[in-house]
């Protein structure tokens, strides 16, 4: 089961973008700020898991 969540966080940062990209468009710089904190938290916590439990699959892979 921990093996997924490395993989749940990265989707959750790619379906953040888009909300991102709206708080900036509107003007509206703190919401968008607080949405790329937590896309960022959301990096950090995903390569800490990954490393520790070492679940690298082919979908996080940089080649």
């Amino acid at each position: 089961m921990i093996k997924h969540v490395p993989n749940i966080l990265t989707m959750i940062r790619f379906l953040l973008i888009p909300f991102i990209l709206y708080f900036i468009f509107t003007g509206s710089y703190v919401a968008a700020f607080i949405m790329l904190t937590v896309s960022g938290l959301t990096d950090v916590l995903d390569g800490i898991i990954a490393r520790k439990f070492d679940c690298i699959s082919n979908f996080r892979k940089i080649n």
